[in-house]
């Protein structure tokens, strides 16, 4: 059986022709199969030369012939052009094409005309698909390797969103990407409607419901200092919060998440982002956040997910330093403890209670959760990409769907705008899910000591800021250190006792202190003179 195929662009009168002398083979000999390709102009370069490349064959214009070897297996048989099929029909069944050019010309059109409104067609049946579209930035990075499977499998945004994922990354990381679209493609996930490696970040944040930025994969080490880094940061993500501002959806979530300067970061996307809901803009806390509870049930032998209400404030970023955050436990629970006392699944009781070992708790508990990534990471020497992805999971759906429990307590990187008497900076901040949003806890009572890691941890963060937002105030308490609380409220209750009693309106006295000399001149006149020597 002898099966052909006949490919060309839609304008080409020779294709027109060779299509209608195949169709008289067709007819005539029934051991003779056509098969026909015809692309839109626009789409035939490209096509034409990613077919040659394929079967290392050399062809440059319309139409191309070749032969399926059907009976043997196999790639297909280049035959030629135009020249070299009417060549091979004369010579191997005796027949040619007698067509007039008036005829070829009135094909081609009605060629034309049928690639029009196959691409109608196409269009519109896209249309009636209108996926979510979820940008990844960095995609190269390990971590959306592991995080598209829960993004394209109906996990994250439910089992009826239809779901278009975006690759970005430098270009030198193309071949990689595309590796990993042809890879998801493979998943055949039910929902996932399309993959796009984009090289314009135009492209990649057009119409975007959701960008996940991850951390750059580095093929060398940076010998940059902090302030060259924080300043490079500065203007790569201004650059983003442009783009994101003229082709995101105004309600679209931007999440940040990975190593580094990461509070910095999501700052700069909020000050320099117009049209975005600022709300919207949040550093990912929740890894460090189960790094603690695992740490926590450890201690108390129960799985990570029985302890619940753990927060931890301060620098969201998964190599923070242990000073420049601080793990509140207040109003932490456990489930599933065996204890004397026992209960229903639901039933917990309070962390600090149970745990019985404060020195723990303010020493071992903090330098083992600093330590733990390095320890994961020299384990099996490479990053702990899984577990930041399925805490990126884990946020991402418990953002967009809701919490199991819309009362449980977690951490996020959220702008401060006056909660616990912190602003102006990025910060993670106990926060509830519920209805497709959250809100922030506000009200949480917090111990003295706790207040005061706080403010060391604001001052830290700020620090960084400043190097990129000059204005920034230098906060008053920095200059005294550990007693800056102390002695603010010392010099708070003075000024209270030594201001002078006025209504609203009048004008103080300015008040100087005199000399020791000079303040017999104030004593009254009638004041006996020997009072006035002693």
């Amino acid at each position: 059986m002898a099966k052909f195929v006949i490919a060309g662009s839609c304008d080409c009168p020779y294709f027109a022709k060779l299509e209608l002398l195949a169709d008289q083979l067709s007819t005539n000999l029934p051991h003779f199969q056509v098969h026909k390709i015809v692309l839109p102009k626009e789409q035939w370069g490209g096509w034409l030369a990613d077919t040659c490349n394929k079967n290392n064959w050399v062809h440059e214009k319309s139409p191309i012939v070749w032969r399926e070897l059907v009976d043997r297996g196999g790639k297909g048989m280049l035959l030629g052009g135009f020249n070299e099929f009417m060549e091979y029909a004369q010579c191997y069944y005796g027949l040619t094409s007698e067509m007039m050019t008036e005829l070829m010309f009135k094909i081609r059109d009605e060629n034309i005309d049928a690639c029009a409104e196959k691409l109608k067609e196409e269009e519109e049946f896209k249309n009636l698909s209108k996926p979510t579209h979820i940008c990844i930035v960095n995609a190269s990075n390990p971590v959306a390797y592991h995080l598209i499977p829960s993004v394209a499998s109906g996990k994250i945004y439910g089992p009826d969103t239809e779901i278009s994922v975006r690759l970005f990354d430098s270009p030198i990381r193309a071949k990689a990407l595309e590796g990993i679209a042809m890879e998801i493609q493979d998943l055949a996930f039910p929902l996932l409607r399309k993959v796009t490696v984009c090289e314009d970040l135009n492209e990649a944040f057009k119409d975007a419901s959701a960008v996940i930025f991850l951390d750059s994969t580095k093929d060398v080490e940076s010998e940059e200092t902090h302030d060259e880094y924080l300043l490079k940061n500065f203007e790569q993500f201004k650059t983003y919060a442009k783009v994101l501002d003229n082709q995101a959806l105004p309600d679209a979530k931007i999440i940040l998440s990975g190593n580094g300067a990461l509070n910095f970061n999501a700052h700069v996307l909020i000050e320099h982002s117009s049209k975005l809901n600022k709300q919207n803009i949040v550093a990912s806390s929740r890894l460090q956040e189960r790094r603690a509870r695992t740490l926590l049930a450890e201690k108390m032998r129960v799985i990570p997910a029985g302890v619940q209400d753990v927060v931890t404030w301060g620098n969201c970023a998964n190599d923070a330093a242990v000073d420049s955050m601080h793990i509140e436990l207040s109003l932490a629970t456990v489930k599933g403890y065996d204890g004397a006392i026992t209960g229903p699944t639901w039933f917990s009781r309070s962390l600090i209670e149970m745990i019985y070992d404060n020195k723990w708790l303010s020493t071992d508990f903090i330098t083992d959760h600093g330590h733990r990534k390095d320890k994961l990471e020299g384990a099996f020497n490479h990053p702990t990409s899984l577990s930041e992805a399925a805490a990126l999971s884990s946020l991402m759906r418990d953002w967009i769907q809701g919490a199991s429990s819309p009362d449980e307590i977690f951490s996020l990187g959220v702008e401060c705008e006056g909660w616990y008497d912190i602003s102006g900076c990025v910060m993670s901040l106990p926060v509830k899910f519920t209805g497709g949003s959250y809100q922030v806890v506000w009200d949480m009572e917090l111990s003295a000591e706790s207040k005061t890691k706080l403010r060391k941890v604001e001052i830290e963060l700020k620090r960084d800021l400043k190097v990129a937002f000059p204005s920034i105030e230098d906060d008053p308490k920095q200059a005294f250190g550990e007693d800056s609380e102390l002695i603010t409220a010392m010099v708070q209750q003075q000024q209270l006792s030594e201001s002078p009693s006025k209504t609203a309106g009048d004008k103080l006295d300015v008040i100087v202190e005199e000399d020791a000399e000079e303040q017999p001149e104030a004593v009254k006149d009638d004041q006996p003179a020997k009072e006035i020597e002693a």
